[in-house]
Parts: structure tokens; sequence; C-alpha cells
């Protein structure tokens, strides 16, 4: 493959551009990828990918990649108008954190050694005898635990191995319209034949088999459905197994909503059926309602043949699901602390909460009898992309287009209860203030707003990225920082200039501003964390240094905290008017971090008194990634001011290897009062490529 950079203008940036090769007499295309992805590049440059020698498998070209699509329009979004901005109801993604006792059986099974030993691909009978159980209360259904189900790495794990069991080149699949869209690239995968059977909302979106092709190799069912949530009676699945032993039809049931309901009306499943294992495989997740999709773990029930089949075919690809995570699942399934009740309530919420706004907007959707998802018709005139791109790029919420669906989803959007209910509160509030509505036709609006609609559509639409925006003003506040300091220092000291941004300075785009946020984790919760990063400047008003002593004496020194390490400055609550200090709080107001840079008697930039909360410190730390935040605040401090070297000073072994690990390297030591510090510095080239490894932290 040829790579190239050359120089492009930014309306080419995410269009394939064509290069005569007239040595081959060929026309290549080379594909351009945007700065955002490749932020090492200089802005006038693009990187340009050309074909390779070898080629690629026909099937990569046979799918229509709908999910890529839309993903790439979202990323796009985020990167026009802000990360943070865009708010992501399109994605089947739990916001909600998994089970208490999931985690804790992860962390317990983790500790175990013999957990990281090559294991059983078939799974681990703590699991099914788990399964047993709950198929038993779930269901009414009893299965065999030895031989009758098997763990999977997610659902479509289970689905891509039944289709390498059952299915032989160009075999038929019958998918539902609309229905899952990874069914469709699974097809694809194993070159199969995608045979779609309508389902329509006037028959509640349930199948017809007197209009089924009886050529069919597998049939897949997917109940709770994917997107409209609707649920199937038993009789649907009497009809469903009667058919398929009829015509030699293998059926998955696709049950990965199956706890997910807004009633509390449970749905069936065809394992209720009496000789359904006979011809069926119902395949279930954890990734929804035991909010665990990042565990990648689910079990398949069938009879002992069909169970032994997919375990053959789980053979020809290798792998299984790690053993600590089937112990969180055995926990998720026992349900000892009613999350799926708790779940279930917060989701009723939310899609309460969504529907009232939705019907405020013009729209008549309606509740769902499960799954935490919404099935909206757009307004008149719109179609599902256009709509999901002008609500995308107008408000900042994202929607899933109907289309992806398959083409009876043309005519509506899903949306996905993957957020809290103040934050559906302002996702509609921003639809709202943007005037998008539901029943109003495209031909309505005004003439403007129509040609800004049809740009959207056809990808043309762009403004200035909002990360170019804030770098423009942040260059503005920067010119006044430097206008103001000089002020505030002109009776002062000289080497107090060295705190004075330069003029004219030419900054790389991915500092860390002053103001800005940043990602960091919550470990304990497993959930990411906006912080704000902001500056104490040298000298500042009284009531700025009070806010951050009350700060840490209220928040830091009030509460017990025997192990934790606060610095001296910190305990007696002394701030020096003659540092720049750094702070770093998160959304709720609570002190992560703090540090200052200082300037000695011989000019250099020292990194001072860096102190992260007493929560973040130890094994059991809330929030990762603070430290660094600061540190990254005051690389960019130095980059800004034109010093270019930072050091600090550490006799602790862990601090060492935490700034070794962010790029610093050693110079000699220092003797602070009778103790012997390694010092450690960072130069103007560490300080850059600190920063280009940590800009995939900043928020914009």
């Amino acid at each position: 493959m040829k790579i190239y950079a050359i120089n492009t203008t930014e309306k080419y940036r995410q269009n394939p551009l064509k290069i005569n090769d007239s040595k081959n007499n060929n026309t290549v295309i080379g594909k351009s990828v945007d700065r955002q992805y490749n932020s090492g590049i200089p802005k006038n440059l693009s990187l340009i990918y050309f074909g390779s020698l070898i080629q690629p498998a026909k099937r990569l070209t046979k799918s229509d990649y709908l999910i890529s699509a839309y993903i790439k329009e979202i990323g796009k979004a985020r990167y026009l108008h802000g990360d943070r901005a865009v708010v992501d109801l399109s994605m089947g993604n739990p916001d909600l954190t998994p089970p208490e006792k999931a985690k804790q059986a992860l962390k317990e099974k983790v500790n175990d050694l013999w957990s990281h030993r090559y294991n059983n691909p078939k799974g681990e009978g703590a699991l099914f005898y788990a399964v047993e159980n709950w198929m038993k209360t779930r269901f009414g259904v009893q299965i065999n635990p030895r031989t009758e189900v098997m763990a999977t790495s997610g659902s479509s794990d289970a689905v891509d191995h039944i289709f390498t069991a059952y299915a032989n080149y160009g075999d038929k699949v019958l998918v539902p319209n609309p229905g899952y869209s990874l069914y469709d690239d699974l097809i694809t995968r194993h070159d199969l034949k995608k045979v779609q059977f309508d389902l329509k909302p006037e028959n509640g979106y349930l199948p017809d088999f007197s209009k089924m092709p009886d050529d069919a190799k597998i049939l897949i069912l997917n109940y709770p459905h994917n997107p409209t949530g609707s649920f199937a009676p038993k009789k649907v699945f009497e009809q469903a197994v009667e058919w398929a032993k009829k015509h030699k039809v293998l059926i998955i049931h696709d049950m990965d909503n199956s706890e997910v309901t807004h009633t509390g009306r449970k749905p069936a499943g065809i394992m209720q059926i009496p000789g359904a294992k006979e011809v069926a495989f119902q395949v279930h997740t954890m990734s929804k309602a035991q909010s665990m999709p990042g565990f990648r773990v689910a079990f398949t029930i069938s009879d002992k043949e069909n169970i032994d089949n997919l375990l053959n075919a789980k053979y020809l690809s290798g792998g299984s699901v790690y053993v600590p995570v089937q112990h969180a699942a055995v926990a998720a399934l026992k349900d000892e602390e009613g999350f799926i009740n708790k779940i279930n309530k917060i989701y009723r919420a939310r899609k309460n909460t969504a529907i009232k706004w939705l019907n405020k907007l013009g729209s008549d959707a309606k509740p769902t009898d499960g799954t935490y998802y919404l099935w909206a018709k757009v307004p008149p005139e719109f179609t599902s992309d256009e709509f999901f791109k002008y609500v995308l790029h107008k408000s900042q919420v994202a929607f899933t287009p109907g289309t992806v669906f398959g083409t009876n989803g043309e005519g509506y959007v899903r949306i996905v209860m993957s957020a809290d209910e103040n934050t559906i509160n302002k996702c509609f509030e921003r639809i709202e203030k943007a005037g998008i509505r539901f029943d109003v036709p495209k031909s309505k609006l005004p003439l403007e707003t129509q040609k800004e609609i049809a740009s959207m559509a056809d990808g043309s639409y762009t403004i200035i990225p909002k990360e170019d925006r804030d770098f423009a003003q942040y260059m503005e506040t920067l010119a006044l920082r430097r206008t103001q300091l000089i002020q505030r220092f002109a009776d002062k000291d000289s080497k107090f200039s060295k705190f004075i941004p330069q003029k004219d300075v030419n900054l790389p785009w991915n500092i860390l501003k002053d103001g800005q946020s940043v990602y960091v984790q919550n470990v304990r919760e497993g959930k990411p964390l906006f912080a704000d990063v902001k500056d104490i400047l040298p000298f500042s008003d009284k009531s700025e240094y009070l806010t951050l002593a009350n700060d840490i004496k209220n928040q830091w020194l009030k509460k017990s905290y025997p192990d934790a390490d606060i610095l001296p400055a910190y305990k007696s609550v002394t701030l020096y008017p003659d540092a720049n200090y750094f702070t770093l709080r998160t959304e709720d107001g609570r002190l992560q971090a703090v540090a200052n840079v200082e300037i000695q008697n011989n000019g250099e930039v020292w990194g001072r008194s860096l102190n992260t909360a007493p929560w973040n410190q130890g094994s059991e730390a809330e929030i990762r990634g603070c430290g660094k935040a600061v540190i990254a605040r005051m690389v960019s401090f130095c980059l800004e001011t034109g010093n270019k070297i930072l050091k600090f000073a550490t006799n602790k072994p862990e601090n060492i290897k935490f700034y070794k690990n962010l790029g610093m390297v050693e110079d000699g030591t220092r003797n602070f009062n009778g103790e012997i510090h390694t010092v450690l510095k960072f130069d103007e080239d560490s300080m850059k490529t600190f920063l280009n490894k940590y800009q995939i932290n900043l928020s914009f």
C-alpha cells in the first residue's frame, strides 16, 4: 500500500481523490483521512491511501456498511461541533454500570491463578447451572446444563458460530426487515444469501409464515424486536416451530433484549414451545439488561446435537469466554440485588420523559413493549437519513436512521435511552430550540433551512471545527493575559516575566488550554467523567485563593483519609501568590488535583506541590488521570510562555516511575530539607511528545 502526505484543501479531506497513473494507464483512487484521526500531520497536509497490490476479498465490497456510515457522520459532528456537545442516543450501548455482585465476582476470579489458563471453549459448569436455574425460573423451561447450553462472546458471536455450523456457501438466511443490521454483515462474512421478510407496523412487526420462502437454511427471529421494541406472543413461536420442522429450517431466536420491559410484562421465548430445541437456538446476552456489553458474554440454548455442532464450529475459530467474565455472568443471572427491576424502572422513566417530549414536538410515538429503544416517525417529506443528519448537526443529538435496519425502516428513527433523564431533557430542549418538529413537512421550512438540510444530506455541510474555533479564541485570550500580566508585574522581580505568554507564539493545536475540559475515568463506577482545568495566575484576587483554600479544607482535610498523602503546604492551606496554580475539578465541583509552577532565583521553571485528592490515591483510587491532566496543563503553560524546560523533584519511587512514563528524564538530584530528591525534567520536544499522546483526553 502506498501512502502519501499531500497538500490539499479542507473540502477534499473527506472525498476520494483521483490521480492518473500514466505508467500503468490506470486511475487510482485515494482516500483522504481527517486530521482528527491523524493529528500528528500539519493542517495543510492530508494522508492519502492508494490501492494495494494485494486485492481484498470480494465480500468486503458486498457489505453496505450502513452502521459505519452513520457512525462516521456522528464522528464528523463531534469534529465540527465539539465532542462534548454531541449526545449519542443512537447506539444500543448501556450507560448504566453492571451489577455490583457481577463486578465483585469478576474481581475475585481474576485473582484466581487458574482463571488465566486456556479454558473450555464451551464454557464453565458454574455458568451452565446458573443458566439452567434462570431458564426454569424465567421461562418455566427445563434444560440439561451439561449438554444444552454454551457460552459465547456476545450474541453476535453466537449467530456467527451458528452460521459456521449450519450454513454452506450461498445458503439462504431469512432476516427481518426492519432488523438488526449486523445480521446482514454476518451473512456477508459467511458468503451466504440474505432474504428479507417484511415486518410492518400494521401487523405489530410480526412475521407472516405463509409468505416465507421454504428453501431457506436459517431463519432469524429477534424479539423483543430491535429496533421497534415489539414483543411476539407464544403463538408466533408455535407457528415458527411448526413451519421450521415442515421445511427443515433452523431458527435463531435472538433475545438480546429479553429482560428490558416497559410495563413489566416479560416476553415469551421460543424454548417455551414443545419441540423447539430440535430446530432452534435461543440466544441471550448480558450486554443489555445487565449493562455488561464490554464483558462480551452470552449463552445459547438448544438440544445436545445442536450444541455439539455449535461447539465444533467454535473449534474452527478457537477462543473462549474469559473465566472471570463467566463468573460475573453467573452473579448477574442470580440477580440477588434486584438489578433487573432497578434498571427497568430507570429505562421506563427515561422512555416516559422522551415520549412526553416527542409528543410535545408533534410526534405520535408511543412507549414500546420492551427494549430501551423508541421508534419514531420522521417528519413528512424527510428521509430517515436526512432527518438524522438534520437533528445531529442542528441540535447535536444523534438518533439512528431507520434505514440502518432495512428498507422498511425508511421513515423512522430509533432513539436509545442511553442517557439519564436530565440529559434526555436537555437533548429535546436543544431540538426544540433548533426549531425542529416531527409534524412539519420539509417543504414548510424556510428555504435557507432546506438548503442547509440538503448540504447535510449530501455531505457538503461544514463549519470551522470546534477545536479550531477554540484555539483561535484562546490565542486572543493569551494576548489579553499577556497585557494583564505585564501590568501586574510592572513593580515585581523581572523573573516573573517567565509567567507571561509569548507574543505571536506558534503553539501546537493540541495544547491543554486554561479552562478546557478533559476526560478522566471514575474507575469505581466504571464511567468517564469531564473535568475542567483552570489556572490561578500569580498575584490574583484574594477570592480565588480563598476558594481553593476552602476546597482543600472542606474536601481534603475535613474528612478522614488517614493514609492520604497531603503535602505540608496543603495541610496548612498555605498558598503562594508568586506561583501559578493549576486546579482540576469535576462537574460536581470536587477538587481532584492541584499543583503550581514557580520560578527559581536562577530562572528555572519548576513544577511543585502536585497533589491529587485523597480519594484518588492508593490501590482503591476513585478517579484516574487527574495528575496527568494537571501536568498536561503545566506543560502547555510552559509552551505558551516560552519556557523550554520544566523540572520536577521527588523522593518517591512511584512518582519517578510515573514521571518517566510521561516522557521525563532524570537530571541529577537536589537536597530538600535534608532529603535527597531525584530531579526529572521535560524539554521542549518531550513536552510536545507528551501532548501528542495526551490529546485523546482533550474535550472540545
